[in-house]
């Protein structure tokens, strides 16, 4: 599952079954909030989907969501999602060569394979943060008295690191579950640039578009599957 934002203003918010290109449902949400997901989770169920795993780029209306329809099933956070904001908060070209070490160290993500593998990511993590321990807790005097650390886009991206264990390699015990959701968020892409060839459109006019576009795209695919 995977939302399309429209600026601020509101989200659609896409469902898919992994493998297979047919979207099974929509829906448009002000914010992704956890009672509006788990609306369309029990509609799915009431339909009768049923999901061993989920795989979403980890928001917490989506986790609640999930977690109240489906209970403690797996759920594989989008490693996609998890590299890009780790690598957004240090920036892919950073000058300080402890920070570089710490975004090859985020790069090998991609490389980890086995629960082997990943013991040996964790340590070198693990190792990196020993050594680095004073860098990350370097701090600065405000001028209102208080104080901040130098280096809090480090931090977020150790961070974010540290959790990934947890949450993006539940792949490891379930072979099936995709790492990402790039096969869904390539279709919206699709949709992204069939929207923006009807910019302008107002609100309940694109709801009507985009619903009418996946009625179709469904179809098609559906007509090639059979011939």
């Amino acid at each position: 599952m995977d939302a399309l934002w429209f600026g601020k203003r509101f989200c659609c918010m896409f469902y898919r079954q992994a493998k297979q290109k047919t979207l099974l449902f929509l829906s448009f949400l002000s914010k992704e909030f956890g009672s509006l997901i788990a609306k369309d989770l029990r509609h799915l169920k009431k339909n009768g989907y049923r999901f061993t795993c989920c795989v979403s780029d980890g928001g917490t209306g989506i986790k609640n969501a999930i977690l109240r329809v489906y209970g403690n099933i797996p759920h594989q956070i989008c490693m996609a999602h998890i590299h890009r904001q780790a690598i957004n908060s240090i920036g892919r070209f950073p000058k300080d060569e402890r920070v570089r070490k710490l975004k090859k160290i985020a790069d090998h993500i991609w490389l980890i394979e086995s629960k082997e593998a990943l013991r040996w990511w964790t340590e070198k993590l693990q190792d990196w943060i020993k050594v680095n321990r004073d860098f990350l807790h370097e701090t600065k005097h405000l001028e209102n008295g208080g104080w901040w650390y130098i280096h809090k886009s480090v931090r977020k991206c150790v961070r974010i690191l540290v959790s990934a264990p947890d949450n993006c390699f539940i792949f490891l015990d379930h072979p099936l579950v995709p790492k990402t959701t790039n096969e869904l968020e390539a279709q919206l892409g699709i949709i992204s640039i069939k929207h923006l060839i009807h910019r302008g459109l107002k609100r309940e006019r694109i709801q009507s578009f985009l619903k009418w576009f996946v009625y179709f795209y469904n179809k098609k695919l559906l007509s090639q599957r059979k011939s």
